[in-house]
């Protein structure tokens, strides 16, 4: 049996215990965080409020350059040109009137 063989074996006796140490604060952890169910509705309501604010700027920022592109493009379109710059002068004429604050109440 050499150093290498030595050194081989420590290094896998260090690993087991650091690995069994690990995996029993694991378990420890997990029966405390079951044990607790406000904890849990806790988690699951941020986790669930921070999926719900992802997609609603996700979606905002799509729709955004959605219509970006749509503006750009579909304007100079001869059939559906004039259908669009027409929606777009009653959007501008609906904010001018009514203010951008009251079209969202």
């Amino acid at each position: 049996m050499g150093i290498k063989d030595l050194k081989d074996k420590l290094g896998r006796a260090l690993r087991e215990a650091g690995l069994n140490y690990f995996r029993k604060k694991e378990l420890e952890e997990f029966r405390n965080y079951l044990h607790s169910p406000w904890r849990i509705i806790w988690a699951n309501f941020l986790a669930g409020t921070m999926r719900g604010l992802g997609f609603l700027l996700g979606a905002a920022i799509v729709l955004a350059v959605l219509g970006f592109i749509l503006k750009s493009v579909l304007v100079n379109i001869p059939i559906v040109g004039d259908f669009f710059e027409a929606v777009n002068e009653w959007i501008r004429n609906t904010l001018a009137q009514e203010g951008q604050a009251n079209l969202f109440r």
